[in-house]
């Protein structure tokens, strides 16, 4: 009850700070070569909206963005003269952003190939990662209010790290079976719930841990909410 009061309060605060108007939309398509590239830093900020990022690329990234015609386009910016090169996706504004019926929607594409750090902060709204795909090297994820669901089932190629930071709302995590996994998770107001983990020293892990070529570290801190990690 305590919890869905503090969530229920906090979604009030945030739909009453944006701008209920609506107005025409628009739809932006950006994308860039990343076939030079070796390891990729992709940053994404958004105020509120609704986020998905997958892997899927071949030698490119690119991102749909839907908003309203007022509102600030978002940003893509794409330097690639090094091997290792960085995508900035960022909106801002100080007015604020319309998200009455989710007006603000971004669709990012990464290259599965590419050695890639992610670095996602979401003010509020919703986030769904589909990167099992992608050949990970780390994975930041903060989250203010709103519910997030990362994927990660796949093969990964290589050793990686999560980190997931959220404020208000739900977090569901899902980690591929048959590599090293190991969660350090702690929450405020909320519940956790892990499965297919076992416990050990006030942390999660499984059997190939210890033994696995390939290992996943996640770290993961919940304020108001629930926090749900699933191995499958």
């Amino acid at each position: 009850m305590r919890q869905a009061l503090f969530v229920g309060l906090a979604l009030l605060l945030i739909g009453c700070d944006r701008r209920r108007s609506s107005g025409e939309m628009v739809t932006e398509q950006k994308s860039a070569s990343v076939a030079k590239a070796e390891i990729l830093r992709a940053e994404i900020k958004m105020a509120a909206g609704e986020l998905t990022v997958e892997g899927g690329g071949k030698d490119e990234v690119s991102a749909d963005f839907r908003h309203i015609k007022d509102d600030p386009a978002p940003t893509f910016t794409f330097d690639n003269t090094s091997f290792r090169a960085r995508l900035t996706i960022a909106q801002t504004s100080k007015d604020g952003i319309n998200f009455a019926g989710g007006e603000n929607r971004w669709s990012v594409r990464l290259a599965d190939g590419l050695a890639t750090d992610l670095s996602v902060n979401l003010g509020a709204g919703e986030a769904k990662l589909r990167l099992g795909t992608l050949n990970l090297r780390s994975v930041s994820l903060n989250i203010g209010a709103g519910k997030v669901n990362a994927d990660f089932t796949g093969q990964p190629m290589n050793d990686y790290e999560v980190k997931i930071r959220g404020g208000v709302g739900e977090c569901e995590v899902l980690l591929p079976k048959g590599v090293g996994i190991r969660a350090e998770v702690q929450g405020g107001i909320g519940s956790i719930d892990v499965q297919g983990l076992e416990k050990k020293n006030g942390v999660y892990e499984n059997a190939e841990f210890t033994s696995g070529k390939v290992k996943i570290r996640l770290s993961a801190h919940g304020g108001i909410g629930e926090i749900k990690i699933i191995v499958k």
